[in-house]
């Protein structure tokens, strides 16, 4: 994620000292996506040298963290490719850097596909399937922090900010998918929340990482696999790639079959997922009641992402409603 949080040589070194796990080595931030801040961490032990990542937690408090340890202890536990939270010499789990929640990771192998492959949307669909199939019928309970009541705060936020084009069809949207959702009834459970290509880690075309859960929530399965096919199956054109698109919904139908309303609903929760990441990329550019949570510091480390895409993705959604389907 990007660098908000800069921490010293000394700092690294106290926090990882609590785990008993080598000597630091390296550590530098990573300058990608938008909401933590990343660390690679490279520490020696007996000769070995072993990748951890740090994430300090920019925006989430400390009070909901631990739903997400739970999340990927519970996927890890079962043979998922998930990245467990390391517990320091006490069994602790989570710490406080700068006043914010941090945990240490082991690095996981392998590489962010920059082009997902057909194999790799094929992967991925599957890997979602067995993600939802895991969590089913699970105790966790987590919030969606973004989900209608979010959107319709942020979107009276944007309305002055951004051109009354934009405001005029961010407010449009919003009240057609508010009555959607006041009448839609579809399947529900934990989700990731943020499936991006760069969320998932590969060798070759075998998925070895899914990382980054901390928008994960109790929510719509559905509206999960179209934030995945919206990110893995776009084309440059915004129309989605057909052979990626079948790819990763047969192999997410053969692991949990889709019913009916979902058939139904396929569409409008596409067009809405995009609209969700419109307006979440529309408040890091317009900056309305500037963060807090993110440091503002001149060699912060930021790299934010066009929002048009994503308003521009939702419309082509709209006018292709006709050629989305879901396989029965």
């Amino acid at each position: 994620m990007s660098v908000y949080t800069h921490l010293s040589q000394a700092e690294v070194e106290h926090f990882i000292s609590k785990y008993s796990l080598g000597e630091l080595v390296h550590y530098e931030g990573i300058a990608a996506g938008v909401e933590n801040t990343n660390y690679f961490v490279d520490l020696k032990s007996n000769g070995n040298i072993t990748r951890y990542v740090l994430t300090i937690f920019e925006y989430l408090p400390h009070n909901v963290m631990p739903f997400f340890v739970s999340l990927t202890d519970l996927l890890a536990d079962k043979n998922l490719p998930i990245p467990k939270s390391l517990r320091d010499a006490s069994g602790q789990a989570l710490h406080d850097l700068h006043g914010k929640p941090s945990l240490l990771q082991v690095c996981l192998a392998g590489k962010h596909s920059p082009i997902p492959t057909n194999e790799q949307c094929h992967a991925i669909g599957e890997m979602l399937g067995k993600i939802h199939q895991a969590v089913s019928g699970s105790s966790l309970k987590q919030e969606n922090q973004r989900g209608m009541a979010w959107i319709v705060t942020q979107i009276e936020r944007l309305t002055p900010l951004v051109s009354s084009n934009d405001a005029e069809l961010l407010n449009k949207q919003l009240k057609r998918f508010q009555q959607f959702f006041d009448t839609v009834n579809i399947p529900q459970g934990i989700i990731h929340g943020d499936l991006f290509h760069d969320n998932a880690l590969f060798t070759g075309d075998c998925i070895t990482g899914i990382i980054d859960f901390y928008n994960a929530c109790y929510d719509y399965w559905l509206y999960d696999i179209a934030v995945t096919v919206n990110d893995w199956c776009r084309q440059d054109s915004l129309v989605l790639d057909e052979v990626k698109t079948i790819s990763l919904l047969r192999a997410y139908h053969d692991v949990r079959s889709f019913t009916d309303e979902e058939r139904m609903a396929w569409p409008v929760i596409l067009q809405f997922a995009a609209f969700r990441f419109w307006v979440s990329r529309l408040i890091t550019f317009a900056h309305p009641e500037e963060d807090s949570s993110h440091s503002t510091a001149d060699n912060a480390v930021v790299i934010n992402k066009n929002p048009d895409e994503m308003r521009d993705l939702m419309l082509s959604h709209c006018d292709n409603a006709h050629l989305l389907v879901l396989p029965s």
